[in-house]
């Protein structure tokens, strides 16, 4: 019997196989019910911006630490997993351009380095994804960056397998195992496999295993559009999967960033579009809805120089998790002692969330955030018509830093 048994190996499960591997703790089992090779989840479908500025400080730690543990990493292959290209914020308006000010002082105070520069620097750092006529002014970032989610899993998988934790793919968790109130292990195709612990990291589709159990995870499921455009002859040469910064912009919850020899373009400014959970299937891709999507597409792509012209060449309805705080679940709830949740965590906080509950489980290393704030029983006492209403309430302004 493992000493902790973890559900799910997209990025977070991984992260947190990585860093019990990294602790000593070796003991560990992770169930997948996909093939080894197959694209991970949800996770295979994050644009990989990875952002450490936030006006929420835990949020902002999370971030540092998966720099910090991305920054290491690579597949079999030698691929990086991470690039520090950095992020551009631009200013189309005076307001934003002022509040960038502010935005440097709190980077000072997280430890990160930030600067306000003019609109051809931006044009000259980002080629293709700034318009100087448009822009007033930017927010440079240079540690930020872009993760490629597949091979941060991979490599963190890679890592955590080489130091002894065990990887069963293609078994697919239906239950979890209980035995006088406390959580024992989980019900597969092969029955009961027990575990002194068992960790929750199955992202959007944690409800099936906990709301049987009598546990609500206060999160919301939601659809979101991501476009990627045809090959680009001005990218013609690129070797790597990005060389130019993440471009943000804040006002109109648009972002644009490279993918080898594509752009790709993503947008937060539509009606935030809720998934019931009964209504997921086991893709975390969704049919695209293209009367709701297309208009909010080609608004963002009117934004961009190297959008300008071209239209996708795929478009993806991808569904992710949130929060009514936007901050993860991470922790023991109360009714279900032997559980541990990593849930509603993105790739841009997972390295962090993985180092945290390797601390949660073997009471050693430095937690990056204090516990409590993600503490799964923080919204107890809320309806689920308030956790909804909450959650869906910080969509269109999801990377807002202030």
């Amino acid at each position: 019997m493992p000493d902790v048994l973890i559900v799910g190996a997209g990025v977070v499960g991984a992260s947190v196989a990585y860093h019990l591997a990294e602790l000593g703790c070796t003991d560990v089992v992770v169930m997948d019910r996909r093939a080894a090779d197959a694209h991970p989840g949800s996770t295979g479908l994050a644009p990989g911006f990875v952002g450490q500025l936030s006006s929420t400080p835990e949020l902002a730690a999370l971030a540092q630490d998966s720099v910090k543990t991305f920054s290491t990493l690579h597949d079999s292959r030698g691929t990086a997993a991470f690039r520090r290209v950095g992020c551009l914020e631009i200013a189309t308006g005076g307001e934003r351009l002022a509040s960038f000010h502010a935005d440097v002082e709190q980077g000072k105070r997280l430890g990160i380095d930030a600067r306000v520069i003019a609109p051809q620097e931006a044009a000259g750092l980002a080629p293709g994804l700034v318009d100087p006529s448009q822009a007033l002014g930017a927010l440079y970032v240079p540690s930020d960056g872009a993760a490629e989610p597949t091979v941060v899993t991979t490599a963190l998988v890679e890592s955590a397998a080489a130091r002894g934790v065990a990887f069963r793919w293609g078994t697919a968790v239906h239950e979890l195992a209980l035995a006088g109130g406390r959580v024992v292990g989980v019900v597969t195709d092969a029955g009961v496999v027990r575990a002194e612990r068992v960790v929750l990291a199955t992202g959007i589709w944690g409800t099936r295993l906990t709301e049987p159990a009598g546990q609500r995870l206060p999160m919301v499921a939601v659809e979101h559009p991501y476009v990627l455009s045809p090959e680009r002859p001005e990218l013609a040469d690129a070797l790597e999967p990005t060389t130019r910064p993440i471009v943000r912009y804040p006002e109109h919850a648009v972002y644009t960033r490279q993918h080898g020899r594509r752009w790709g373009l993503g947008s937060y400014a539509h009606q935030a579009r809720p998934v019931a959970a009964l209504a997921l299937g086991d893709s975390a891709e969704r049919p695209y809805p293209h009367q709701d999507f297309d208009p909010v597409v080609t608004t963002a792509a009117a934004l961009v120089p190297a959008w300008r012209g071209t239209g996708p060449k795929r478009r993806i309805n991808g569904v992710f998790a949130l929060t009514p705080d936007e901050l993860p679940l991470v922790g023991t709830p109360t009714a279900l002692p032997g559980l541990y949740l990593a849930e509603a965590s993105w790739v841009t906080h997972s390295g962090g969330v993985g180092r945290l509950v390797a601390h949660l489980l073997t009471g050693k290393g430095e937690p990056p955030v204090d516990p409590d704030r993600l503490h799964p029983d923080r919204f107890a006492d809320w309806t689920q018509a308030e956790i909804s209403s909450r959650a869906l309430a910080h969509y269109s302004n999801i990377y807002d830093t202030h």
